[in-house]
């Protein structure tokens, strides 16, 4: 079980990432164990998820044990499938060494990105207005610009490359989240 004190340094970490301090790197374990311990942030994040999904209708109109199934297992997935992509692109980067460290970052920092999406999410879809869905876009991008942030700092790489990376991951997010979809219109 993680500690309260590791999952504080995480988001720590990640929040200085987020105000564009590289210092915030030192805030993350990336040793083997750290890496395992940052999956973590998913169960973080999981209730938030939960919350976006049921007000957006992701369950559809009713929430049976396979809709519930699906979107479990997609949650799982999603949080899995980039990490294991990323061994690969890492690799080809040349930036194995780095691998650990920018996964420990990207699990963390999706804390921080879900706690700035809820409540402006939450907003756009109770008070759907042009101006919160322009603040909802507006904070999309932010949000796209950190991810590249700390692919940029923690993989070492440069903004074209980290770019990629973040578009790479969006990318893969999209077709699951397609497949997750055709899954329950069946």
């Amino acid at each position: 079980m993680i500690t309260l004190a590791e999952i504080a340094m995480g988001v720590a970490g990640a929040f200085r990432l987020a105000r564009r301090d590289p210092g915030g790197a030192a805030y993350f374990d990336d040793s083997p164990h750290g890496f395992w311990r940052s999956f973590w942030a998913a169960a973080v994040v999981a209730p938030a998820f939960l919350i976006l999904d049921l007000l957006s209708g992701g369950f559809g109109e009713t929430a049976g044990a396979r809709q519930i199934a699906i979107q479990l297992i997609g949650y799982v997935i999603d949080w899995t499938a980039f990490p294991v992509l990323m061994i690969t692109v890492a690799d080809s980067l040349g930036k194995w060494p780095n691998y650990m460290r920018y996964i420990v970052a990207y699990n963390w920092s999706a804390v921080v990105q879900m706690a700035v999406l809820l409540p402006v999410a939450v907003l756009a879809l109770l008070a759907p207005s042009h101006a919160t869905m322009l603040l909802a876009q507006f904070v999309t991008v932010v949000l796209l610009v950190y991810r590249a942030y700390v692919a940029h700092v923690m993989l070492q790489v440069g903004v074209g490359t980290a770019a990629g990376v973040v578009l790479l991951d969006v990318l893969l997010a999209g077709l699951l989240k397609a497949v997750s979809d055709r899954l329950m219109a069946l």
